[in-house]
């Protein structure tokens, strides 16, 4: 029997440095990926970024998350490949440790790396 004035007070919030710590963890695990950087501009070009932001930026809107971030990559790689793969890794990951929805994976390729670096 379902009681109609039950209040749920069971909450769960997660932090979004938790979130940037599952995003580090993802990508780093993508080998073609030699590191995540510091964008000297945000994802849309226009405003140079603080250089007190994370290289990782979360967006929480309400129960979902729009994350944005920049690396630098392996230059035998196919570029376009490689942040799709990631932009999947990141969505997945997310989603299954933290059943936040994502609704965007920004990546940004600030760099190519080459083996003598």
């Amino acid at each position: 029997m379902n009681k109609p004035n039950a209040v749920n007070t069971n909450s769960l919030k997660i932090s979004e440095d938790v979130i940037a710590k599952i995003v580090e963890v993802s990508v780093n695990d993508i080998k073609e990926v030699k590191e995540i950087t510091k964008s000297k501009f945000d994802l849309t070009g226009l405003l140079l970024k603080s250089d007190c932001q994370s290289d990782i930026d979360i967006n929480v809107n309400g129960d979902s998350v729009e994350i944005s971030l920049g690396v630098t990559v392996d230059s035998v790689c196919k570029v376009k490949n490689v942040a799709e793969k990631i932009q999947q890794k990141i969505k997945d990951e997310v989603q299954n440790m933290t059943g936040i929805i994502v609704t965007r994976v920004n990546v940004n390729i600030d760099g190519v790396r080459f083996d003598n670096q």
